[in-house]
Order: C-alpha cells, then structure tokens, then sequence
C-alpha cells in the first residue's frame, strides 16, 4: 500500500515515486490509499492494480463523525492484511496508521516524528520538496539506479478532445487571435499566497496587446469568482474556464498552451509535468521545498526583503504591503514574455 492522502500537487509530485515503486515491485498487488478529492487525477493511473479512497480528518476538512471514519478506515485497512506500506509524505499521523493498520513493513521518514512506528526509516536529507522524497525512496529501494524519473500525469483521448474543443472556442469566439495561449490559475488554498486581481488583468491586456495572447482564466468552481474579477477588470476578451473542466481537461489546455501564469499550487505542478513553461509568483513559502521541478521554470518572490517570510500563510501580517504585493507587475510581464519567446523557438 502506497500512502498519499493529501492534495493534488502533490500526488502530482508523488509520481516518480508511484513508477519507481511498481518498476521494482512488478509483481505485487499494489493499492494507492488517496484522498477522494484526486479521484479524478489518479483513477487513470497505470501504477495501481487497486485505489482505496479515505479522507483523513487532518487533511480533508469535511464535516462528520471524524473518530468512527478513522476507526472505521484502520478496521480495513486491518483486515486487506498489507504486508507493507509506504508513505511518500513524511507525516507521523501516517507512521501512526501503518502501525495500528498490523503492516509488517512500514516504510517512511523521519521528518515529522513518530518515526519509532516505522521499521524502515528512508534518509531522506533537509531539503523535503516532495519529489526529493521519492528520489530518496527510490535510491532507498534501488541504491544502484540511476534513472531519471520525471513527473507525469495520464488523461484520456475524450479529455484531450473536450481540451481541443476549448481551445478552438477560444480562438474563434472569444479572442480571434492566434497568438500564444496563456493559462492563468489566480486561486491558491491560502489567501497568504494570492496576487491581487486588478494586477492579473493589467499583465493579462498587456499580453493581449503585445503578444496577441490568447489568455485562459483556469481554476476550481471556488475559484470562478476569482477570475471573473480579473475579467471584469480587461479591457480584452478573455476565456473563463473556472469550474467548467474536470481536472484531466485542465491537464489537457495545460498540454496545448505556451506558459502557466500562477501561484504556490497544485495546477502549478500539474502545468510542469506537462511540460509547460512556467511563471510562478512567490510569496510565504519557500521555492526551493515546494517550487515547480524542472529547469526553464521562471520564480517571481521578494521573500527575502520580508523577514517575517515564511510563515503560516494564514493571516498576513503585513496587509498591503505583503511578499506578494511586493511582486511587480512589470517583471510578471517580463517572466511571461520571456517565457512566451521559448516556447516559440521551441516550435
């Protein structure tokens, strides 16, 4: 059993680890136990013979009897008798589960504590971006290989079509341009993080009228009204696709476009296992533990002028004069631009 029972970025970030796990156990019956949110993202995965959905009180935030769901999650995962497990995330509230769950192998790290609970304890350094995480599994498991292991997502050719279809309404109703396509995702879990609307829309009609962009505002239903902010502040047309595609459509647009334009998210790291070139604003996180992995990728932060940075993410304390106010507009232009240059050459 392979533990990721948290958000979509890092599940994304997590498939390195998913390969190298089935390429070195090609013969064991393999269940990913996964937050019911990634449904859509890893349904399709190949690296499962099973998915087992639970979503644990200290990360979904949902309503309801809590304790009897947790209860009620270690009696199963008892009785599927898992003769080892893995977690990918380093949480001691997952050290805790494999230990009550009766798995004779418990493979993890020693980050968070509770690692007494493990009877493998992976090395794993001080630098704990995710995907650091399952190189140190990997050369845990196979101290001998060297492979490259990237990031990589899986949708179906009815995902790519229903894209496709997108992109061409785009063209034809909404911008008629033919320009480079622009994907915009404004919205992160934490305030903390965001970038103020009127200053999307400002670097949006620059692109607009500059590069003759065709700009896509992407995100969740609870981002929709993010993005029609930034709409309602162009003076340019611009596409909304803010609740209206599955996540695997979205990987899709992410496939077809020419830069990603967004935050400390997960759709950021979605847009780097496509390939796609990114610009990435900055603020109360750290880049190097959770920034986009690849080379090319364009980081936009001030956290060094801040240093109160980082820090919880929750409530600013420096309203309107924040790490991420701190970001221009101009340089945000100037990484997308750049960017927008790349990926022509690159054609």
């Amino acid at each position: 059993m392979v533990i990721r029972l948290d958000f979509l970025g890092d599940v994304t970030m997590s498939t390195p680890g998913f390969k190298a796990i089935r390429k070195f156990f090609p013969d064991a019956h393999i269940t990913l136990l996964a937050a019911g949110l990634s449904r859509n993202l890893i349904e399709v995965m190949p690296f499962f013979d099973e998915i087992r959905y639970f979503d644990a009180p200290w990360m979904v935030k949902n309503k309801g009897k809590k304790v009897q769901r947790l209860y009620a999650a270690i009696r199963d995962l008892k009785k599927a008798k898992y003769d080892m497990a893995i977690d990918l995330r380093g949480d001691f509230r997952h050290n805790i589960l494999m230990f009550l769950s009766n798995i004779r192998y418990r493979l993890g790290f020693d980050i968070a504590g509770c690692d007494f609970f493990l009877t493998h304890v992976i090395p794993c350094g001080t630098n704990h971006h995710n995907i650091n995480l399952c190189i140190a599994l990997i050369k845990y498991l196979d101290p001998e290989n060297n492979s490259k292991y990237n990031l990589s997502l899986k949708i179906t050719d009815q995902d790519r079509t229903r894209a496709s279809a997108i992109i061409k309404q785009c063209n034809t109703g909404y911008l008629n341009n033919s320009g480079p396509i622009v994907i915009i995702h404004p919205g992160a879990s934490w305030h903390g993080r965001r970038w103020k609307h009127e200053r999307y829309a400002l670097v949006a009609d620059r692109l607009v009228a500059e590069h003759s962009a065709r700009v896509i505002l992407a995100g969740s239903r609870s981002e929709r009204e993010i993005a029609e902010k930034i709409a309602d502040n162009m003076k340019n047309s611009v596409m909304i696709t803010a609740g209206e595609t599955t996540v695997r459509e979205f990987i899709g647009l992410l496939e077809q476009s020419d830069v990603f334009l967004g935050l400390d998210s997960g759709p950021m790291h979605m847009a780097s296992a496509t390939g796609t070139k990114i610009v990435a604003l900055f603020g109360p996180a750290h880049s190097d533990a959770v920034g986009p992995w690849g080379d090319g990728h364009i980081i936009l932060s001030h956290q060094d002028d801040f240093p109160c940075s980082p820090c919880d993410q929750t409530v600013c304390r420096k309203p309107g004069n924040s790490c991420m106010d701190a970001i221009r507009m101009d340089e945000v232009f100037d990484a997308v631009s750049k960017q927008i240059e790349k990926s022509i050459q690159a054609e």
